[in-house]
């Protein structure tokens, strides 16, 4: 088992966890495998490893395990409560109870704390209880000469000194029957390694199971996907695996506007006829160059370097004219009227050099004129020198250089305003605007930068011609998204005027099946991150599945088994079947290897072919189960105790006195408890341990109104000798001797009947201890040397006895001398236990003193 213990070290956690409950408790049951199939799959849930502490061959020279008893068991089957039940420290107990009598709850609950085979029987609790009070008893135990206790419960960790004490029942030996004709032996160490491995098993089923049923939960549009196989979304969802990117998948699926536009498109292009597509593409092209490059002229003129040329060459235009006021005002201070060199005075003047040049004096140049002779143009007077001379001084005024310059400033003013009203654009424009790139070209995106674009210069333009500084700021023309889609229709277009074979269209269908696939993709995202974290369990559970491989165990089973069956074993098992008496030739461990694990094999030393299962009787069976049990005791370095649960199954009388006095023999040197129904076996012990000078602590386990599992410390009254039966009617009688008389009828009737019976079988029982010393009671062995002692018995003794049995018959109309119930007194009876009493001890006195005949001389 050290060898184990150090190989486990560096085993899984769930394997150290395995070989520790194994080694505890001889076997895992559904709720064990249950709990190590969650552990093999998190190891980092709580487990406990196997120690030092937990092997039963000890590796260091630890005291001894003995049980003490078993006290205040709650909700235990249908156990007494506040009942408790006592072991001997050292040598023989012997357990008595009927059957039904809660014996086995007792046993139960040995099992689930000590060292068994059989701990997959549940400890159910009482049916006809209504309390929820937890199922819990306290067992006391010895640790050397240390007095322990331990409160169990069926769900407390394991005791880590009590698995030292090993229980043989049904399953305890490490005999078992393959194929119903071979034995095959396997010692402790080698049992936990095959338990280990069918737990491998086992838990590599669960395994499975847990990948197979995370399998069944992929939905049918993953595991047939309506998706072209080689696009990008066909790829990613044929190729789902532990690995998969979620960032590529939302990446994948985060669909732009752009890119839904483009699928649309792509559909209406390749599904139609594309002839008429390309002329629509081409209609469309032509009409959003058309309105892009309006837009784009009118967000220009109403940028902000245009708004801002606008206003220097408005606010140029304003100095120019303060200049030229100014001017005016200096040269025409004398002037009859204000204002001479104004702008509207200007306007006065350009006209009537209009009207002059054009039509009163043509064939003059205005203001050339002759005084006297030429008339004013607009009071059409004749003018005077100072007239004609005021005229020229105009005239030199507005041929000026200021006001020449500013002529040009509003010019300049007046250019830079027309060709900001020279790109208005209505009202229509936007809407026009608006419908082909939102409708034509599905793309809403860009319509709506473009008509923000539009409105906002529109608003600007009108702000700029009513002379105000446009308060909304300017929205650039999006060019570069512009190309992009002008770009996209003249590709589209060269694609569609291919043929559906050429390199455009195919490209083109790529790239719509590419666009699918990635909707295909949005339209079960759920569904596809799940399945990658289900693809993650199940590579988490075949990574953990492979630590339930049992190669490593069988190797070790395999290198463990030359070293453990030793001569020494051998040697035991040999000796253990002899003592037994088991058959009439010799038997033999022999080692064998299946599934690449070792057995060996009870066979018989001189026929080792044959099948021992076809000769062994099934009461055989259960010595080599004994022998077996006994013989890996060797094993151990500690002598701690053993209990025995009900041995004798299938053993006739021949066999239970072989058990009997190997199991007396047995508790020469370690505590031995025997728990039985078998009267004829229990006294076997009794005769053995009698014989071989030990003492024997007997208990009583007995139903008390219909309620099992009471306990008394003594021989149950059936297996009393006679003076003890009397004594304790007697103790019976005393108890109730205040009452017996008082009782109604009824009452006193039944009681009297039960004292009645019970003094008969003292008197039957009184025979049995007359005859004794020749043939004990269930023994079919004749003490012929004793035969003596039966010469005692004379005709007084012969009719004391018939007298009390006809007293105390139950055939009451036979003798009219029968004690009849329901009259008799507690003196009467108590006068009944003193006359069995006294005849009792006159004839163990008188067969005390008998001595042999003496021999005849002739």
């Amino acid at each position: 088992m050290l060898e184990i213990l150090r190989w486990s070290q560096n085993r899984p956690n769930w394997q150290r966890d395995a070989l520790r409950r194994i080694v505890q408790y001889g076997s895992l049951g559904a709720k064990d495998i249950e709990q190590l199939t969650n552990l093999c799959v998190d190891s980092s849930l709580p487990h406990a490893p196997l120690s030092e502490a937990h092997i039963s061959g000890r590796a260091s020279e630890e005291a001894s395990i003995s049980l003490k008893g078993i006290s205040r068991p709650v909700n235990v089957n249908a156990l007494a409560p506040g009942q408790s039940i006592s072991f001997q420290r050292e040598g023989m107990t012997i357990v008595y109870g009927d059957n039904g009598s809660g014996k086995s709850g007792y046993v139960r609950i040995l099992k689930y704390a000590c060292r068994s085979r059989d701990k997959n029987q549940k400890i159910l609790r009482d049916i006809e209880s209504r309390s929820d009070e937890p199922q819990s008893a306290d067992i006391e135990f010895f640790c050397g000469s240390d007095e322990r206790s331990w409160g169990w419960t069926p769900d407390s960790p394991s005791h880590s000194e009590l698995p030292f004490v090993s229980i043989f029942d049904s399953r305890s030996a490490s005999t078992h029957v393959e194929k119903t004709n071979e034995l095959a032996y396997s010692p402790l160490p080698m049992q936990v390694l095959e338990t280990l491995r069918d737990a491998c098993d086992l838990i590599a089923e669960e395994v499975n199971k847990k990948i197979k049923s995370i399998n069944t939960q992929t939905p049918d549009a993953l595991l047939n996907p309506k998706i072209n196989a080689n696009t990008v979304g066909g790829k990613f969802i044929n190729g789902l695996s532990e690995k998969s990117d979620i960032a590529k998948l939302e990446a994948l699926i985060n669909l732009t506007p752009d890119d839904e536009a483009e699928m649309k498109s792509l559909a209406a292009d390749l599904e139609g006829d594309s002839a008429k597509a390309i002329a629509k593409l081409s209609a469309v092209k032509v009409a959003f160059g058309q309105e892009a490059k309006k837009l784009k002229e009118l967000v220009e003129v109403t940028s902000e370097e245009k708004v801002q040329e606008l206003a220097s060459a408005r606010e140029d235009h304003t100095k120019k004219v303060e200049i030229a006021k100014t001017a005016s005002d200096r040269l025409f201070s004398a002037a009859p009227l204000p204002n001479i060199g104004s702008e509207l005075w200007r306007e006065l003047w350009e006209a009537a050099r209009r009207y002059s040049d054009h039509a009163a004096y043509p064939d003059k140049t205005f203001p050339e004129a002759t005084a006297d002779h030429d008339l004013c143009v607009l009071c059409q007077q004749p003018l005077s020198e100072e007239a004609v001379e005021r005229r020229n001084t105009f005239e030199q005024f507005v041929k000026g250089e200021t006001k020449a310059a500013e002529a040009k400033a509003k010019r300049r003013a007046e250019d830079a305003l027309r060709s900001i009203e020279s790109k208005q654009q209505n009202h229509d424009f936007v809407r026009e605007l608006t419908r082909i790139i939102g409708l034509e070209l599905d793309d809403p995106e860009l319509s709506m930068s473009m008509r923000r674009a539009a409105v906002v210069a529109r608003w600007r333009l009108r702000a700029i011609r009513r002379g105000h500084v446009p308060r909304l700021p300017s929205v650039p023309f999006p060019a570069e998204n512009a190309k992009v889609t002008w770009e996209k229709l003249t590709r589209r277009i060269e694609q569609l005027k291919g043929d559906e074979a050429s390199p455009q269209r195919k490209e083109m269908r790529a790239r719509l099946e590419d666009l699918r696939s990635r909707k295909y993709l949005k339209n079960f995202e759920s569904d596809i991150r799940l399945e990658i974290e289900r693809r993650r369990r199940i590579a988490a559970l075949k990574e953990s599945g492979k630590t339930a491989a049992k190669r490593a165990v069988t190797e070790l089973n395999k290198s463990l088994s030359d070293k453990l069956v030793t001569d020494a074993l051998r040697g035991r098992f040999a000796r253990e079947v002899q003592k037994l008496d088991i058959g009439c030739m010799p038997l033999e461990l022999q080692k064998s290897d299946r599934n690449a694990v070792s057995l060996f094999r009870v066979c018989f030393v001189e026929r080792p072919k044959e099948p021992v299962g076809d000769v062994l009787s099934e009461g055989e069976h259960r010595c080599v189960a004994l022998a077996a049990f006994l013989a890996e005791l060797v094993t151990s370095r500690e002598y701690s105790g053993i209990v025995f649960d009900d041995p004798m199954s299938s053993l006739d009388h021949l066999h239970r006195r072989s058990v009997a006095r190997r199991l007396v023999e047995e508790a020469e040197h370690r505590q031995v408890v025997v728990f039985t129904h078998d009267l004829a076996f229990m006294f076997e012990l009794k005769r053995e341990a009698e014989a071989q000078g030990q003492s024997v602590h007997y208990q009583h386990v007995h139903r008390r109104q219909k309620q099992p599992g009471h306990v008394k410390g003594d021989l149950p009254l059936k297996a009393k000798p006679g003076l003890e039966l009397a004594n304790a009617i007697r103790g019976e009688l005393k108890a109730v001797k205040s009452e017996f008389d008082s009782f109604p009828e009824a009452r006193r009737s039944i009681m009297a009947k039960g004292f009645i019976e019970q003094i008969r079988e003292g008197w039957d029982q009184g025979v049995a201890d007359f005859i004794m010393p020749v043939l004990g009671r269930f023994d079919n062995r004749i003490a012929t040397g004793s035969i003596f002692k039966l010469a005692v018995l004379n005709d007084v003794d012969v009719s004391t006895v018939i007298a009390a049995r006809k007293r105390l018959s139950e055939e009451l109309h036979l003798y009219s001398e029968a004690l009849n119930p329901s009259d008799v007194s507690h003196a009467g009876l108590v006068a009944e236990v003193a006359a069995l009493e006294d005849w009792l001890r006159d004839m163990k006195e008188r067969q005390g003193k008998a001595s042999l005949p003496a021999r005849s001389s002739a």
